[in-house]
């Protein structure tokens, strides 16, 4: 269970030499913690908010990597752009042991569902602690920086398509997915106060996440206006409102055929992340209850189980061509969160 500790942001003055490593760090943290770094432009601020789920670490390994350069090379770095505030969040999940391994403490909600009430319990006054800084700070951009729960190119989702959003996410990667689907995510409670975009930088455990994430810091610390327009704009892949595919309540999954499971995922289901599914490709193997051990429903909440998948020979296949995203290859995430997420082929502009 989380402490009075592990439910409050504490203040790391800047400057500080770091621990070696991130690691290190972690394990010295007093609880979440928040770093305000002083940049060229006092008078604007921004807010970079990592590790809300314990097991994505790159964001954590990031912000070490940018603090200790600069407590190293204060005299040679130049300071980030504006006022930049680092914020490390779900620091008990993520040195519970096995480190890195649990997205929340056992029994707990998931932080990054919480940006909404009800706020009594320990993630939800984390959150609300959360929510309170930055309101107070007023910043100018927030990004709140992930890993994905599986094998994954880096992308962008947001809760508003507007101009500022897109130019904001091309900075970073070229696929933007836009959603209206409202779940209690840090990017939601923020939506309407100030621009807000959560950065999905790989897998955990993928060196190329980790260097995704450093050159995600830097690029945010570093440039003058965030939501210029630029070129990369117009090459900027959007994928609108993805569904989510779920399991039904009581319902079992496996990634290993020889169990008897109601819902078998693929082993190879992360191939499809980013990638297009057509009509035939097995992404599961059904058990009795075919289709109804699944759920889908839009943003709207109709369902749409129907009109996306069919089963054909105990198998879970695409009705239409789909695009598949953050599929993952960990049973205990896609079941309490969902399978992966998935946007008709030619629903998106």
């Amino acid at each position: 269970m989380m402490t009075p500790e592990d439910c409050r942001l504490h203040r790391l003055p800047h400057g500080q030499p770091l621990p070696a490593t991130a690691e290190a760090w972690l394990a010295a943290l007093p609880g979440p913690v928040m770093v305000r770094y002083p940049g060229v432009d006092r008078t604007r601020v921004r807010a970079l908010v990592t590790l809300l789920h314990g097991n994505e670490p790159s964001g954590l390994r990031a912000i070490h990597h940018w603090l200790s350069d600069r407590t190293a090379n204060a005299a040679r770095l130049p300071p980030p752009a504006t006022d930049l505030v680092l914020i490390i969040a779900n620091v008990a999940a993520a040195r519970l042991a096995p480190r890195y391994n649990h997205r929340q403490l056992p029994e707990e909600r998931d932080l990054n569902r919480c940006f909404r009430a009800p706020w009594q319990d320990g993630p939800g006054q984390l959150a609300q602690a959360i929510i309170s800084e930055l309101v107070a700070l007023g910043p100018e951009a927030v990004l709140d920086l992930h890993n994905t729960s599986g094998n994954s190119p880096a992308f962008a989702v947001a809760a508003i398509d507007d101009a500022r959003h897109r130019a904001f996410a091309a900075r970073f990667c070229d696929h933007l997915i836009v959603t209206d689907l409202r779940l209690g995510a840090l990017m939601e409670a923020a939506e309407h106060l100030f621009p807000t975009l959560t950065i999905e930088c790989g897998g955990s455990g993928d060196p190329r996440a980790d260097a995704m994430a450093a050159t995600v810091v830097e690029r945010f610390a570093a440039n003058p206006a965030l939501f210029a327009a630029q070129p990369a704009t117009d090459t900027l892949t959007v994928f609108r409102n993805p569904v989510r595919l779920e399991l039904a309540p009581g319902a079992s999954l496996s990634f290993d055929p020889s169990e008897a499971a109601d819902i078998t995922l693929s082993a190879d289901i992360q191939q499809y992340n980013f990638g297009l599914a057509r009509p035939g490709v097995a992404l599961a193997r059904l058990g009795p209850g075919g289709l109804s051990h699944l759920v889908a429903r839009d943003h709207r909440g109709r369902p749409v189980l129907g009109e996306l998948f069919d089963a054909r020979a105990g198998v879970l296949t695409p009705r239409q061509p789909l695009h598949l995203f953050m599929a993952t290859a960990r049973a205990d995430i896609a079941a309490s969160d969902c399978l992966f997420y998935v946007s008709p082929a030619d629903h998106n502009p």
